[in-house]
């Protein structure tokens, strides 16, 4: 797999697929709102392997601690982690690539 090839993948099972669980449980429980802003981070990312679209997509989900939505415990948990693999993603791609 081509290094690219890993980062998209990176970016779908450490960002893509927890959002798209909680899309799930946001759609089941009536959750609009969150439903609506978390959709919206996930449109985001058109391709995961595309930095930009994963940068973007970062700032925008490092939003939702601050939109005053409720989680419930499992959900803050599951969000957490979503925002620090971001986060560690993000710092990834602003490293140097050529040691000095």
């Amino acid at each position: 797999m081509t290094e690219n090839g890993e980062f998209a993948q990176h970016v779908s099972s450490a960002i893509i697929q927890p959002i798209e669980e909680l899309l799930v449980y946001f759609e089941a429980s009536h959750s609009d709102e969150e439903y609506l802003y978390f959709s919206g981070v996930l449109s985001l990312i058109k391709e995961p392997g595309n930095e930009a679209d994963v940068i973007t997509a970062v700032i925008e989900l490092s939003k939702c601690a601050f939109l005053g939505f409720y989680y419930p415990d499992h959900l803050q948990e599951k969000i957490n982690k979503i925002l620090d693999d971001s986060i560690l993603i993000a710092h990834t791609m602003s490293a140097d690539q050529q040691p000095q």
